[in-house]
């Protein structure tokens, strides 16, 4: 085989029988053949010519078959230039003689891999016999041609080849497989904000202790304009090639839209090509666990209830809280305005807004510091606290309400501190308020039903009014003294001439001659100090008759608050049916106030008779009535 075979390229115009004339998009230059990948015009134009080839019985000489496969399948499928202006493909095209094609057997196709049997070639001599000395040598770029005739038209391993040449002895070689396609990533949502999830482990104190009785996030809360999540699109998957040059495409990963996620409160926002979910609004994330969607709320709102298992303590910062399971014994919710539809056992702390029970309040309780509670259904061995607000319940038993208004259908055994007070049937309770309106009390099992009216404690109302009067009467003294001062001074001959002169002169009585002139101006001269003690007497009095006047309005002020924290002590008792007590409790300064006492003190003080309670009224039969009216201060 010479060292360079002859080249099978022709001119188009004298093109001789088995010569190949180049297609445009290739070039031949001193240093062999480059394709111009530009001007393909179709994806098959270079499958075309390479057909042409080795059907004509050619094959090309210095193939690089890295840049070979490139060129037909892409450069995914054989690492090549790419957009490269001009891609170098071999050397030259030249004749696959009959002789060499002999010299290659028939590749194995098993499944996905080609393998082909080496072996040592050698020379027949002329009486039949190999010549051992002369062996044959194979060619990588024939046996590329070879393979193509055979359908081996991809993945061929060409250093496995090229060593095959090279063996002593029989020995088959894998020397072409297919390349498998390689699948794509389906789109994903990547989330950016942390929390999203509930996590319910116990949350971490300072110093690397935890509490067990409260989760880590329960109810996961963001700001309006934080990213939520990221949609990651799906990147497509490169396809693979069998032995024969057929592709293998890659599945098409799934997608999804963004915007099918956005629920209440969230929107979809594309920046720089990436979409993300954004929050609208302030307030408490959750996220449909069949539909995905995420919402935000100012509203939480929970079906799974308040136990140790669920959720443990809460401690909420939201505006407003349904919850629609159970609060459990125990548990403990933290929180604004909450509406509870089924039975609490547990503790509700309030800071504002209302407590709304649908149910019952069994064995726990709530509390509100600047709102209202409302029981629908039934309080029971539960304790009610609002200091600033209004406690309403259909029926309490065994119950300890304290508030300043307490409106109550029903109450039985219960102890009750209020400002204002409305039962329409108190049996065997222990009452303490200043404005009352009951409908019937009544006695059980011998325990009768107790109502302290809590007088107010006038002493600071009467030693303010003490004080401003002190401070009255010395005003209008410093002024008597003033006049006294003002009368002695215009009691003077002189003073008085000149004053009752000024006067006539003033109301156009007397005119003075130019003689009388000289003497009006001696006259001027020598009272003028004293008209200038007059005139600053007489503002003096003028500021200490407004101080005298103001202390009037201070004083008559504080009688009408004083008048009026009397008149809201009045009690109104429609029907008296069972054994009940009246008494007036007197305020004591030292003592702590009722609303302040542990229950077991309070049901002791308020059913307790001393010094400091004075009887009203006792009875099992009519009615009531009475009111206020307290000494003059």
């Amino acid at each position: 085989m010479p060292q360079h075979p002859e080249s099978a390229i022709g001119n188009l115009a004298d093109l001789e029988a088995g010569q190949i004339a180049l297609s445009r998009f290739i070039v031949q230059r001193a240093d062999g053949l480059h394709v111009q990948p530009a001007r393909l015009e179709s994806a098959t134009d270079f499958a075309d010519f390479v057909n042409r080839v080795f059907n004509t019985g050619l094959y090309f000489r210095g193939l690089d078959y890295a840049r070979f496969i490139a060129l037909l399948y892409g450069s995914a499928a054989g690492g090549g230039d790419g957009a490269a202006e001009e891609v170098p493909l071999a050397a030259d095209i030249t004749f696959f003689r009959p002789e060499r094609q002999a010299l290659y057997k028939e590749f194995l196709i098993d499944g996905d891999e080609a393998t082909y049997l080496f072996e040592p070639l050698y020379l027949e001599a002329a009486d039949g016999e190999l010549a051992a000395e002369t062996r044959v040598r194979l060619d990588i770029d024939e046996f590329i041609a070879s393979a193509w005739a055979q359908g081996v038209r991809f993945g061929i391993d060409v250093a496995a080849v090229c060593a095959g040449f090279e063996v002593d002895r029989v020995e088959r070689r894998v020397i072409a497989r297919t390349l498998p396609f390689v699948p794509g990533k389906d789109a994903e949502v990547c989330e950016l904000a942390p929390g999203l999830h509930r996590n319910n482990a116990p949350r971490r104190l300072l110093g690397d202790r935890v509490d067990l009785r409260q989760f880590e996030t329960r109810y996961p809360q963001v700001a309006a304009g934080l990213r939520l999540v990221r949609k990651n699109p799906r990147t497509p998957g490169v396809d693979g090639w069998t032995l024969g040059g057929q592709a293998v495409p890659a599945p098409l990963p799934k997608d999804f839209d963004l915007a099918s996620l956005a629920g209440p409160g969230t929107r979809t926002s594309r920046e720089d090509g990436v979409e993300y979910l954004l929050a609208t609004v302030c307030g408490f994330l959750s996220i449909d666990r069949q539909s995905n969607q995420f919402s935000v709320t100012d509203k939480i709102v929970s079906h799974e209830g308040v136990s140790v298992r669920t959720t443990g303590d809460l401690l909420l910062t939201g505006e407003e809280y349904e919850q629609h399971g159970e609060i459990q014994e125990k548990r403990v919710v933290q929180c604004r305005s909450i509406t509870a539809y089924a039975d609490v056992y547990g503790r509700i702390v309030s800071t504002g807004g209302v407590v709304r029970l649908k149910r019952n309040l069994v064995g726990g309780s709530a509390s509100n510091e600047e709102g209202d509670i409302i029981v629908d259904g039934m309080a029971s061995g539960a304790t009610l606290t609002a200091l600033a607000g209004c406690i309403t319940v259909k029926r309490a038993d065994n119950c300890v309400l304290v508030a300043r208004q307490v409106v109550v259908d029903q109450a039985t055994n219960c102890n009750i501190v209020a400002e204002e007070l409305t039962i329409e049937v108190a049996e065997a309770c222990a009452l303490a308020t200043r404005t009352t309106r009951l409908g019937s009390t009544r006695a059980r099992r011998e325990l009768d039903t107790v109502l302290l009216l809590l007088l107010p404690d006038l002493s600071a109302y009467d030693a303010r009014v003490s004080a401003l009067r002190g401070k009255r009467v010395a005003t209008e003294k410093a002024i008597a003294t003033h006049r006294a001062r003002i009368d002695v001074l215009r009691s003077d001959k002189e003073v008085a001439s000149y004053l009752a002169l000024a006067q006539r002169l003033r109301n156009h009585e007397a005119t003075l001659r130019a003689d009388q002139q000289v003497g009006w101006r001696r006259l001027s001269a020598l009272v003028a100090p004293t008209l200038r003690s007059l005139s600053q007497l007489s503002e003096l009095v003028k500021e200490l008759a407004a101080e005298s006047a103001a202390f009037g309005q201070q004083i008559d002020a504080v009688l009408a608050a004083r008048e009026e924290a009397c008149s809201k002590v009045n009690c109104d008792i429609a029907r008296v049916e069972g054994e009940t007590r009246v008494s007036a409790l007197l305020p004591r300064p030292a003592e702590l106030p009722l609303h302040a006492l542990p229950p077991k003190e309070l049901k002791a003080r308020m059913r307790r008779t001393d010094a400091a309670t004075r009887l009203l009224f006792a009875g099992d039969a009519g009615q009531f009535s009475w009111s206020y009216r307290s000494r003059p201060a």
